[in-house]
């Protein structure tokens, strides 16, 4: 009987760091469970469906817990709780009810890792509720990992205690293991971290375009004064790398927002140096190491520094992205952090030699927690 595997992921938009945490999955699931029926459920499944054809020979794409919860009436958290619980409960419209019974035939939901269930995005509580609403209807397993629950949302107690009845939970980052009382797990990327150095590092085309001096930064989650100031302080890296000889390039991990830096810094990294989402993606990211880098984006900052780069991560919004980059410094990559709220220039990259191993170590470590959620058979 064909085992129906169901994930839940903030995939899709698309994003570097929540595509690479998806395909992870996907890649691991088609070697243990190649004749599951694995069903995504995201925001973007039509972009989803491109970004991951190939990967499982099982996979399908829906948005029916995501539609639930963004079509709400009420979009604060407890209202989208309970709306998500009654519709995956009850039923919803003829819209909604066949991926609804596709719901209900899972044997197993996933909730993904990633930075996407929190006071930040306060609906998004609405797919754990909907989860639970599942598992009581049809008594399937649930199981989270890599998770980053920070801020918490304003039903905090509630999700706290409906992630306490999941089969198996991990978080990535103190904070959110303090708040559901778990020791502190690994980021999902982990899982897929050697693939990806292996097609970033061992690809001479990818190589290319690995510049000296990396940037790549957001324009979302802050506000413009912020913006501007972070385009002054990097405007002076641009132009004290170039006076001394390096080459400088940037990586786009979000398309479109993560290009407004690059225009805003006005000509100084010259167009071919300029690396879009759609290479990263079908390529890989260009990192060698001895790099710098200078990234508000998570992902980059871990995968980077897994190649050996040296870096500065910069916190973009306080109380979310602080924490998500610290508890890379925590594990030791070494780099030095700056938020972007901050006055003060931005500080030289540092890095730490013994994270290329660390890295290697804890990639084992994140399929061993992979095999314990889905065994061998």
């Amino acid at each position: 009987m064909t085992e129906n595997i169901y994930l839940v992921a903030s995939g899709g938009n698309p994003n570097y760091g929540d595509e690479l945490i998806v395909a992870a999955w996907l890649r691991f699931l088609a070697r243990v469970r190649p004749d599951a029926s694995v069903w995504l459920d995201c925001p973007q499944p039509g972009t989803a469906s491109a970004l991951f054809a190939g990967i499982h020979p099982g996979f399908h794409a829906t948005n029916t817990l995501w539609r639930s919860c963004a079509e709400a009436p009420d979009q604060s958290a407890q209202a989208v709780w309970d709306h998500v619980v009654n519709v995956v409960t009850r039923g919803g419209t003829p819209m909604y009810d066949i991926g609804l019974m596709t719901l209900g035939q899972a044997d197993s939901i996933h909730l993904l890792g990633g930075g996407y269930v929190n006071g930040v995005w306060p609906d998004h509580v609405g797919l754990v509720a909907g989860m639970a609403a599942a598992r009581n209807l049809n008594g399937c397993r649930l199981v989270g990992s890599g998770l980053g629950l920070m801020p918490p949302p304003e039903n905090a107690e509630l999700l706290a205690k409906t992630f306490a009845d999941f089969s198996a939970v991990s978080v990535r980052d103190d904070a959110s293991a303090a708040f559901l009382g778990l020791e502190t797990g690994l980021d999902d990327v982990f899982l897929g971290l050697l693939h990806e150095l292996r097609r970033s590092t061992e690809s001479p085309r990818v190589q290319s375009r690995a510049k000296d001096v990396m940037l790549c930064i957001q324009s979302d989650m802050t506000d413009e004064p912020t913006f501007l100031r972070l385009r002054d302080k990097l405007r002076v890296v641009v132009e004290n790398a170039l006076a001394n000889g390096l080459s400088v390039g940037y990586v786009e991990a979000i398309p479109g927002s993560d290009r407004r830096m690059f225009d805003a810094l006005e000509g100084l990294i010259p167009e071919e140096n300029f690396v879009p989402f759609t290479q990263v993606w079908s390529e890989g990211l260009p990192v060698r190491r001895g790099q710098q880098w200078y990234t508000s984006r998570f992902h980059p900052h871990m995968v980077a520094a897994a190649a050996g780069a040296q870096g500065v991560a910069i916190g973009i919004l306080d109380d979310y992205y602080d924490i998500k980059h610290r508890s890379l410094l925590d594990l030791g990559s070494g780099w030095t952090y700056a938020a972007a709220s901050s006055d003060a220039e931005l500080p030289e990259p540092t890095g730490s030699p013994e994270f290329e191993a660390t890295a290697t170590r804890l990639a084992g470590s994140k399929r061993t927690e992979a095999l314990a959620l889905y065994p061998v058979r």
